[in-house]
C-alpha cells in the first residue's frame, strides 16, 4: 500500500464540479429570477459542491486506506 493520499482525484473531481456548478448556474437563469436566482447562486451551488467534494473525498479515503 503506497503511503501517498490520492490527493489529485479529489481536485479533479472538484474542479469538475466547479465548471458544473457554473453551467447550472448558467442554465437556471432559464429558470428562476431574482432573489431565488441569487441565492441559488450564493448559497445553494456552493454548498452543494462542498458537501459533494466532502463526500467524494470520504469515499475515495476510505477505499484508499482499507
Amino acid at each position: 500500500m503506497n503511503s501517498l493520499y490520492p490527493l489529485w482525484i479529489e481536485k479533479s473531481v472538484f474542479l469538475g464540479l466547479v465548471a458544473s456548478a457554473i453551467c447550472a448556474g448558467i442554465l437556471l437563469q432559464d429558470y428562476l429570477s431574482g432573489v431565488l436566482l441569487w441565492s441559488t447562486w450564493i448559497c445553494v451551488l456552493p454548498i452543494a459542491i462542498l458537501i459533494i467534494t466532502e463526500g467524494i473525498g470520504r469515499i475515495i479515503q476510505s477505499v484508499y486506506l482499507k
